[in-house]
């Protein structure tokens, strides 16, 4: 058992359980589970909870494509950060609240971006002919990890915060993809099929000491770590739909978190608001 003393937390995901896609939020332990949303429109694609808890990004398809919208973490006031043409995905926060980082094909070509929290000063980061998707903030808010497939397959790149010196952490056979660094920085956590399917896999911060950590028929997906890093929240097929789940680290305890008919998915795992 772990020592630890756990920070009060929420995990906020996306399900159809009431027909459209909503934001949903619950404890860790899968309990008081709350539609944030109550929205006709299709909410999905990774929301992700600031760092202080008070606000979550997402992606709304309210416009017929997807566009970055931020909301309080009870749902209200939702604030439109982007308007273009293309669609914008796959919002992360950096470690200081002020920047959101997100994937778009606006320049004809699927690229990492980053804007400030109220969706000014909007900005291409990685500039590369290939697809860039799918990036996180190192805790200390010097570096961005993403998935590049420059290489001719999905693999980890590492980047510093403005786009500078884009260098391959470690060279995969198969795809990896969905880069998340722990809390305390020296671990990303990964998806990868170099086994068959989508497993959680970790390593080291440099690329090195890669090891799996699942091992499900179906795979999994949406990784994210916990406040304190001692366990991730993904989303796996086990029962024919999307579940959430929780890794225990310590213990290496797989525990189901949401269970019904529709699918949950794309959980992230932040504190709740301080009073």
């Amino acid at each position: 058992m772990s020592n630890h003393s756990p920070t009060a937390s929420t995990i906020v995901f996306v399900s159809d359980r009431d027909g459209a896609p909503d934001l949903f939020a619950m404890a860790p332990d899968g309990r008081g589970v709350t539609n944030l949303t109550r929205s006709p429109d299709w909410e999905a694609d990774h929301p992700s909870l600031s760092p202080d808890g008070r606000h979550i990004a997402y992606c709304d398809r309210r416009h017929g494509k997807g566009e970055i919208y931020l909301i309080n973490a009870d749902g209200t006031q939702p604030q439109r950060l982007t308007d273009n043409d293309a669609p914008d995905l796959r919002p992360h926060w950096s470690p200081d609240g002020q920047t959101v980082i997100f994937t778009t094909d606006r320049a004809d070509n699927i690229e990492i971006y980053a804007m400030d929290r109220d969706g000014a000063n909007q900005r291409n980061l990685t500039n590369h002919p290939a697809v860039e998707i799918e990036s996180a903030f190192a805790p200390d808010g010097r570096h961005i990890a993403f998935t590049s497939d420059r290489d001719g397959r999905g693999q980890i790149y590492l980047m510093d915060a403005e786009g500078n010196q884009q260098r391959k952490l470690h060279d995969s056979p198969a795809g990896d993809t969905d880069p998340a660094f722990s809390p305390n920085g020296r671990h990303i956590a990964f998806v990868s099929n170099r086994d068959g399917t989508n497993q959680l896999y970790i390593m080291d911060r440099d690329g090195t000491q890669p090891r799996r950590l699942t091992d499900l028929p179906q795979g999994v997906g949406g990784i994210s770590w916990s406040p304190e890093g001692h366990a991730l929240a993904l989303e796996a097929n086990c029962q024919g739909r999307q579940q959430i789940y929780r890794l225990n680290l310590d213990d290496g305890a797989l525990i189901q978190l949401s269970d019904n008919t529709a699918n949950d998915f794309a959980p992230t795992w932040g504190p709740v608001p301080s009073a």
